[in-house]
């Protein structure tokens, strides 16, 4: 087994999802991409946030463009813009937007005018054909976005506090309009294996070819997003029967929550995305548990009256085998699982005991490769 490990580190596969390059000048939020030159922009609630606290988010100069042509009627604009005065290169002075900021109408709204303004201006961008490649993957499906809990918009209007709902929820946002404004978002990712030790098998599947992202590539055992108004555990519950089509009674009493994994991806169109990741192991003989958030489920061995496998269930995954660590990490190097699924999965391999300081000599920079400091707000 040690020799899965010694002559192949398992960074390129975090690097896979965590590719966000660091750079002094990113500090303390990311402004600009080392690598390509690409330039973000912070978004915040209120102007008096700006270099206070953490972003909502950063933007790209192209969706900056999208929303500035919404001055065209200041009395109805959304957003406000702050601006500086810089040398351009022909020696004249150019203004450079520095920060974006919501408009005083739209923050004495709270909440709830927030969402019905950023949810109308994705559908208007979509409507218009802008943002193709992301807004084209239209979900119907809202996630809750966070400001920092000591910002200034949140004593303008309502943000009522619904039970069990965070107190720093700015604003609610369909899925797949959240990459354009650069926010922190969650999900839930889940380790279904058999056996422990050299014997050890997880349970991989393969995504449907017809899903709009990563199709055909290879996932982790269960994993999906957190709805609005939904918890990390009922939210890996809910995925496991629909996913894998293991029954809520099987799986409450056994999912295991792990740990968070946090990892700033860049897209290939340029966008910036900060990812929270919860973890969890479904184990065989495991108690209850509960951004991404990180759970293990382990299965009772396959003798067991209460053994169960996962299979289809709701179209979104093509098949499920069930592979020892060697075929796992063989897949790994080949790059056929799901960038994020790679990190998770390099994750449970450290909590394992699989993946140590004699067999990965960047285990240290994997390590905080897999818990980064993200720079925008995040759910408190």
């Amino acid at each position: 087994m040690v020799s899965v490990f010694k002559d192949r580190s398992l960074l390129p596969v975090v690097m896979a999802a965590d590719n966000f390059p660091s750079s002094p000048l990113n500090d303390p939020y990311p402004v600009y991409n080392p690598d390509n030159g690409d330039k973000y922009i912070p978004f915040h609630l209120t102007f008096d946030d700006h270099h206070k606290l953490p972003p909502v988010g950063m933007i790209r100069p192209s969706v900056l463009a999208a929303m500035q042509e919404d001055e065209r009627d200041p009395a109805i604009c959304p957003w406000q813009f702050h601006s500086n005065a810089i040398e351009g290169e022909d020696d004249t002075l150019e203004l450079s937007v520095q920060c974006v900021f919501l408009a005083d109408w739209v923050l004495e709204g709270g909440r709830s005018l927030i969402t019905q303004v950023m949810q109308q201006t994705a559908e208007r961008w979509r409507a218009e054909g802008r943002f193709p490649s992301e807004l084209n993957g239209w979900r119907d499906e809202q996630y809750n976005i966070y400001a920092h809990p000591e910002s200034s918009g949140f004593k303008r209007g309502t943000f009522d506090v619904a039970d069990g709902t965070p107190t720093n929820v700015a604003f609610a946002l369909e899925r797949s309009a959240c990459v354009l404004f650069g926010v922190a978002t969650y999900g839930v990712h889940l380790t279904a294996y058999e056996g422990e030790g050299e014997d050890m098998k997880i349970w991989v599947p393969r995504r449907s070819r017809t899903k709009q992202t990563f199709p055909g590539m290879l996932d982790n055992s269960v994993a999906g997003g957190i709805p609005r108004g939904m918890n990390p555990f009922e939210a890996i519950v809910k995925e496991c029967e629909e996913e894998a089509n293991l029954p809520e009674q099987h799986v409450r009493p056994r999912i295991r929550a792990v740990g968070i994994a946090t990892y700033l991806h860049v897209v290939k169109a340029g966008f910036f995305q900060p990812e929270i990741q919860s973890a969890s192991d479904f184990a065989k003989l495991i108690g209850p548990a509960d951004a991404r958030y990180i759970y293990d489920l382990a299965l009772p061995h396959n003798s067991s009256p209460d053994y169960i496998q996962p299979c289809p269930n709701d179209g979104e995954v093509e098949s499920f085998v069930l592979w020892t660590i060697p075929e796992v990490v063989e897949a790994m190097h080949k790059g056929e699982f799901k960038p994020n699924c790679g990190l998770i999965l390099v994750d449970f391999l450290i909590r394992h005991g699989f993946v140590t300081p004699e067999n990965e000599p960047n285990l240290i920079e994997i390590s905080c490769r897999i818990h980064r400091r993200l720079q925008v707000a995040v759910r408190c």
